[in-house]
């Protein structure tokens, strides 16, 4: 019987991270317990594609005394990770209703942050097993990566092993009687997403951000689906009640567009936030006197909105802006009344000289797919870094009580 259980999203993994984590904390559990490699921890590197669990994942997910769920853009919308995720969460529950006891089991780690998690996910509490910002506003693969981290993460790996340990001894989970069967498990992620109660929608001068020059604001300038259920067809998928609930490449892309940013943004190592275009002029003046990153994500369909008009017009006027815009558009919208010309007659009245100039550092529009975006977005990142070491602010130290002159070597 495994002490815990990884639960992770494949395309989490193409690095490696995943598993060096893994290898990290099954040796700390191994040696907090005195047991095996073998009965630390399991982890499936092999997820196929097909319709079966293996015997042994099967087994594993039964038996393990904790799941660490390591939440990301990639694993709420993995139907994989949900049915994983109900496996143990009815185990839980199970345990509850015989001993009347919720013991700590199943433990959600922010891998990547999300936006909007899946309502089952937020029954259980995140651990930050450190007292560390980052991990809290960046995730724990951003931990990891970041060199002058190493110490931070390593404690967080040791106390996440004591958090197993304990709870395996204090606990004996329910196991059920029979082999959980793949095809007969639903997700428990195709419940309605819910919004991090840390991320909701404040007013800018409430918002608190982050100081790191390695750092992207997400800005989006996207309805709710309320406001475009009557012009945009298919509204009611593609957005939600805040303007981070967009999801412009749905169905392909179930996520929101900020959540796969920041996803994209965590693999170059930086910190992002996402936020409302109607704060984009506080936003701009915050990045600049931290030399941070803006992107401004353009939905066409919202543009026309009385309340990103002005806000628009006016950051289209500022002829030194930096910060790149980029616009998605896919075939749905092409296939949409008006379509194309739709496109650029909105943009030609609200962005009119990103329109003309075209610059190509800053302007990147009818992007028609996530993977194209991912392309545009890496793109811009390395453009806008390199503009902010050319022309970003340089804070010199305070000058020191020591002598005001240099001292000069005179020869004989």
């Amino acid at each position: 019987m495994p002490l815990f259980f990884l639960s992770y999203a494949q395309d989490d993994n193409r690095n490696g991270h995943v598993q060096d984590f893994f290898n990290h904390l099954r040796d700390a559990v191994a040696g907090l317990a005195g047991v095996g490699w073998d009965e630390a921890g399991f982890i499936d590197g092999q997820m196929p594609l097909g319709t079966t669990w293996s015997q042994e994942l099967a087994d594993a997910l039964s038996s393990s005394a904790c799941l660490i769920a390591l939440t990301s853009p990639h694993y709420v919308v993995s139907d994989y990770c949900g049915r994983e995720f109900r496996v143990f969460a009815d185990r839980i529950d199970e345990h509850e209703r015989q001993f009347e006891v919720r013991p700590p089991a199943l433990v959600p780690i922010r891998w990547i942050p999300c936006d909007r998690l899946p309502r089952v996910i937020t029954g259980f509490q995140y651990r930050n097993f450190l007292a560390d910002s980052v991990y809290a506003e960046d995730g724990l693969l951003t931990l990891k990566q970041r060199h002058r981290h190493h110490d931070k993460y390593h404690d967080f790996v040791d106390a996440l092993a004591k958090h197993i340990v304990r709870t395996a001894r204090a606990h004996t989970l329910h196991r059920p009687a029979q082999r959980p069967v793949l095809a007969k498990v639903t997700s428990a992620f195709d419940e309605p997403a819910q919004p991090r109660a840390e991320a909701g929608p404040l007013p800018a001068s409430h918002t608190p951000r982050a100081t790191s020059v390695r750092h992207v604001h997400f800005v989006l300038a996207a309805g709710s689906s309320a406001e475009l259920v009557g012009t945009r067809p298919g509204a009611e998928d593609r957005y939600g009640a805040v303007a981070r609930d967009w999801r412009p490449y749905q169905p392909e892309l179930p996520v929101p567009i900020g959540s796969w940013a920041g996803a994209i943004a965590t693999t170059k190592r930086y910190g992002w936030t996402v936020e409302d275009a109607t704060d984009l002029a506080a936003v701009r003046e915050w990045a600049r006197e931290h030399n941070q990153i803006v992107v401004l994500v353009v939905d066409v369909w919202s543009a026309d909105l009385p309340r990103y008009q002005l806000t628009l017009m006016s950051h289209d006027r500022e002829v030194d802006s930096v910060a790149p815009v980029l616009v998605p558009w896919t075939a749905a919208d092409d296939d949409a009344a008006g379509g194309n010309r739709r496109m650029w007659d909105t943009l030609a009245r609200i962005l009119p000289h990103h329109v003309l100039r075209n610059d190509r550092e800053v302007w990147r529009t009818e992007i028609p797919s996530s993977a194209r975006f991912q392309e545009e977005l890496e793109d811009v990142l390395v453009v806008a870094q390199g503009r902010i070491y050319r022309t970003g602010t340089v804070y010199q130290e305070p000058p020191s009580d020591g002598p005001g002159q240099r001292p000069i070597l005179e020869g004989p």
